[in-house]
């Protein structure tokens, strides 16, 4: 069950008119009153707890937008520029499960109304940036931090607005692309993902050895809180922070290098430099990395082969195999090109914040595509001959269980039985055999058993005692004769025993129309014989029911089969 939406405004209305895409970009745009309004609330919440005024409650909570925003400051004529990155990631994902939503809600939404929608948060991010601009203007004498400018705090608010709601477009309609997008785009997007995700993993599990690595001197910088409220605040500063520096950690698992200030860390060397006071950056190395360290290329090599080896049965061609590597990898060096714009930015007198981004891109790039590609292609060709050979066995066995009916139906009939009707095959017997070896997927045919006839109802057994006299009845072997219900019998041929001659005014009841009848096979006027019996069952129904038909004309019981004659 998903969790409840935030609001259904725009739900059951018809998504034609302009009053109508309206009240889709209001509803998008919900997720921008709402964060106001939870920053306001936190903002009081934590003036009352630390019994300050609320002079600078509005001042504040537009400082706080600004960062969600991602907009860089300035404290003191000092810049700013290396903000925390999880507030931003989480408003993001707010907006796109918003945007999302509300493209759900609108009637066969269209181009029209995913325009509408991130044209509403767009806009809605935009105003209220202006106006907290304007707010942290009003506020200068007494607060000491601004935004660097106008133009980028609008050009930051609509990257964030447009990457959110855009995001929560693509999430929406990403079932509807699938059917335009050729099989080796979609793939090398999954790929690409995949490839990300397992980077940001890896850096992820580096950060926290090195947490725990350096226990000692984290906890010595959360002391200097002094108090619960202040180790509580450096706790949280590093939280927020976490995405910044895993991203960064990113590009040393491709073989870059990121740089804080003065110093500079990769697996190959660790040059020093000062320090903030934050638990996160007592945790970074301060000598030069172990060997051992350098093997962190090694797993980052190895999880590419991985992931490229897992995927390769998707695709049908190695062209398009290699195509969908390729552009996996581009899309790493991408995240990786952008990672010091979006988690780096200036710390004050520190300096620049950010990584090495055209080398590690380049690096990815080639990481990623020679690697992925190389092992999706060997993965692809050994996938190609078993499908090749399963197919060629498939085919095989399903000839040899194609032809088990036909063999069977030439072995030699049994004695009495008609030879026209013992080599007819009974209809459906192949494409039974080849259904039941699809449905036990491919099991040896060793010996084919023969196929069971359906139970039939046994026949009511024609006996003297149910004759009218014995007297009119033939004999082993006898001729044409009288049974209840006027139907002649066909006998067999007589073995020297003379045949029953009826009374001149003895007439014979007349025969009910059966369904050879009908069909046109008309019955011998003196008697059908063993053999025509036969051919009109063949011609009506299947073997069962021509040997059911001879047991009653001939007086036996169906499991009894006629004596040839001599």
């Amino acid at each position: 069950m998903s969790p409840p939406r935030v609001i259904r405004p725009a739900a059951r209305r018809t998504p034609a008119g302009a009053r109508s895409l309206l009240w889709t970009a209001a509803a998008a745009a919900l997720p921008v009153i709402v964060t106001v309004l939870v920053l306001a609330a936190v903002t009081l919440a934590i003036l009352v707890f630390t019994a300050r005024g609320f002079d600078s409650l509005f001042a504040v909570v537009a400082v706080e937008w600004l960062v969600v925003n991602r907009v860089p400051l300035t404290v003191d004529e000092v810049s700013l520029g290396f903000l925390p990155l999880l507030p931003p990631l989480i408003y993001v994902a707010v907006l796109a499960r918003q945007t999302r939503a509300v493209l759900a809600d609108v009637e066969e939404p269209g181009p029209r109304e995913a325009a509408a929608a991130v044209a509403g948060v767009t806009l809605a991010g935009m105003l209220l940036t202006v106006l907290a601009s304007l707010l942290v203007g009003s506020a200068a004498s007494d607060f000491a931090v601004r935004e660097a400018s106008l133009s980028t705090a609008l050009l930051w608010t609509m990257a964030v607005a447009l990457f959110g709601s855009g995001l929560g477009v693509w999430l929406y309609f990403r079932r509807d692309l699938r059917e335009i997008l050729p099989l080796w785009v979609r793939g090398g997007i999954h790929l690409g993902s995949a490839f990300v995700a397992a980077v940001w993993a890896i850096a992820a599990i580096l950060l926290l050895i090195g947490l725990l690595a350096a226990w000692g001197p984290v906890g010595s910088v959360l002391e200097i809180g002094k108090d619960l409220t202040g180790t509580a605040a450096l706790a949280a500063i590093s939280i927020a922070y976490l995405p910044n520096v895993v991203m960064a950690a990113a590009t040393l698992a491709v073989g870059g290098e990121a740089h804080l200030g003065e110093a500079s860390y990769s697996v190959f060397a660790v040059s020093r430099g000062p320090m903030p006071e934050v638990p996160l950056a007592a945790a970074l190395p301060t000598t030069d990395p172990h060997w051992s360290m350098q093997a962190l290329l090694l797993v980052t090599v190895l999880v590419a082969a991985g992931l490229a080896r897992a995927v390769a049965h998707w695709f049908r061609t190695t062209a398009d195999a290699v195509k969908a590597a390729w552009l996996a990898a581009a899309i790493v060096a991408l995240v990786v090109a952008v990672s010091p714009v979006v988690a780096g930015g200036e710390l004050g007198v520190l300096g620049t914040v950010g990584t090495g981004s055209l080398i590690a891109a380049g690096t990815a790039l080639a990481l990623f595509g020679v690697i992925g590609s190389a092992t999706i292609a060997l993965s692809l060709a050994g996938l190609t001959r078993r499908r090749e050979r399963a197919e060629s066995e498939l085919e095989r066995r399903r000839r040899r269980a194609g032809t088990v009916p036909g063999d069977e139906a030439e072995t030699e009939p049994e004695v009495g039985a008609d030879p026209e009707v013992g080599a007819q095959t009974p209809p459906g017997g192949e494409a039974e055999s080849e259904a039941e070896f699809d449905a036990e997927g491919g099991a040896e045919f060793e010996s084919e058993p023969e196929p069971e006839p359906e139970p039939e109802p046994e026949p009511s057994r024609v006996g003297p005692e149910d004759l009218p006299g014995d007297e009119d009845l033939p004999g082993e072997g006898g001729s044409d004769g009288v049974v209840s219900g006027g139907e002649e019998t066909a006998g067999d041929e007589n073995d020297g025993e003379p045949d029953h001659e009826p009374d001149d005014d003895e007439v014979p009841a007349p025969r009910p129309e059966s369904p050879d009848s009908a069909s046109g096979t008309a019955p011998d006027s003196g008697g059908a014989t063993e053999g025509d019996g036969h051919g009109a069952a063949v011609d009506g129904a299947a073997v069962d029911g021509a040997a059911s038909v001879e047991a009653e004309t001939a007086g036996e019981s169906p499991d009894e089969s006629p004596k040839a004659s001599d």
